[in-house]
């Protein structure tokens, strides 16, 4: 499905064969070339949806000059590297984030570093190679890809007559970037700002000194200050009212860190524990993965603020208040 959010500009929905079933693609059409933001994996499904998309308005995807990502995930870059074999497309990425997309590549690496964290929060050893599994699903529908431009944080790119603004939004990954189009006070918030979920925020394996939660809510607060009267995010529909939004999720943050904290204080100590009582145990099983990095996430700050201890018992950590 594809329509015109402005003049020349069209959101498209890719679709993606997982519950959260849809990708937003964004395309500026400006004379013979599109400039494209974000793409889906790379999967038959999404790139013949984009070509029919594409179709629709007179352009084809050899059109597509340039790829600006969001960030590294594959359900937004995966297609990149099919569709610039096919056009000569440049493709731009923030450096945190090439860094990332290299490192889910190291297989090897990432898989040791993938056990370590799940069995010091004492996630069950059984559901460990299944997530290795699913980590080469997504590196399979992952085209190879390397950026020909960094994103840099602030800087200012043009497509046609419009002019845009990368802005910075650490959180959801450690490079993520927003997309922010003054003329038309219009955002494309990529995963950072979504309408009815929050983004998912991990501890990164390759740099677990970063804070993930933190980021987030300091990209938050960035962000509110834009004066963005419509915001387009990667899944569901355009947000309205970008500063109310933004409080619900705020509010969510806290609610949830005094629930982990409450957690901790009860007994249940360790990431798997609070994981559980927090989100319960029927999730599927990649599901439960998230959540546990979820709560990890909340309980690096409880940590940073003084409010828990954190201590090693063999290959476990445990948190005690």
């Amino acid at each position: 499905m594809i329509e015109e959010i402005a003049g020349g500009f069209y959101r498209i929905s890719l679709p993606m064969p997982f519950r959260l079933n849809h990708i937003m693609s964004f395309a500026l059409v400006s004379e013979r070339q599109v400039t494209l933001f974000d793409t889906d994996m790379d999967i038959p499904e999404g790139f013949s949806a984009l070509e029919r998309a594409l179709q629709q308005v007179g352009r084809s995807v050899s059109d597509i000059d340039r790829i600006f990502l969001t960030h590294y995930h594959a359900d937004h870059c995966g297609l990149a590297g099919r569709l610039k074999e096919i056009s000569g497309a440049r493709v731009y990425l923030s450096e945190a984030d090439s860094e990332a997309l290299r490192n889910q590549n190291r297989t090897g690496e990432l898989f040791r570093r993938l056990r370590i964290f799940c069995r010091e929060q004492g996630f069950p050893e059984e559901l460990i190679d299944s997530l290795q599994e699913l980590h080469l699903y997504f590196t399979g529908v992952t085209s190879l890809i390397e950026a020909d431009e960094p994103l840099l944080p602030y800087s200012w790119h043009t497509a046609g007559h419009r002019a845009f603004q990368v802005i910075p939004a650490a959180g959801h990954t450690r490079g993520q970037v927003c997309f922010f189009f003054p003329r038309e006070a219009l955002l494309l918030s990529g995963d950072h700002v979504l309408p009815v979920i929050t983004p998912n925020l991990s501890i990164d394996l390759f740099h677990p000194e970063w804070h993930p939660l933190e980021s987030f809510l300091e990209s938050l607060r960035r962000v509110k200050k834009l004066a963005a009267d419509r915001t387009f995010p990667s899944h569901g529909h355009m947000i309205p009212d970008l500063c109310s939004r933004i409080r619900e999720i705020e509010a969510h943050h806290e609610e949830r860190k005094q629930l982990i904290l409450e957690a901790v204080r009860q007994g249940f100590d360790t990431g798997r524990k609070v994981s559980l009582d927090l989100f319960g145990g029927n999730l599927p099983e990649f599901d439960q993965y998230l959540a546990l990095h979820e709560t990890c996430v909340h309980l690096l700050e409880l940590k940073s603020e003084g409010l828990i201890q954190e201590i090693r018992s063999g290959d476990t950590i445990r948190y005690l208040p």
